[in-house]
């Protein structure tokens, strides 16, 4: 997958699963989403429950953290990064 590939599918996949019609967060790549409250410590448990099962990526131990899931942008290089690394 290309990195705006997973941008693309982190974006629907936060906007469905963690965002509701009455928030007021205006979800894009580079939104802070620790920061913004998007992401807690059970959300993050969730989107890597996503990441694993839709782009069978494993996200190592040392990765979850609030750098590498500053916002989707970054969380989308960081599963770049760890598909080469495993092709």
């Amino acid at each position: 997958m290309t990195e705006e590939e997973y941008v693309s599918a982190l974006l629907a996949f936060v906007r469905r699963e963690f965002l509701s019609d009455s928030d007021d967060v205006e979800l894009t790549a580079a939104t802070p989403l620790i920061e913004s409250g998007v992401l807690d410590s059970l959300r993050i448990a969730v989107l890597m429950a996503f990441i694993r099962d839709e782009f069978a990526v494993q996200v190592p131990l040392t990765k979850i953290d609030v750098q590498h899931f500053a916002d989707i942008r970054t969380i989308a290089a960081m599963l770049h990064e760890e598909q080469a690394v495993r092709a």
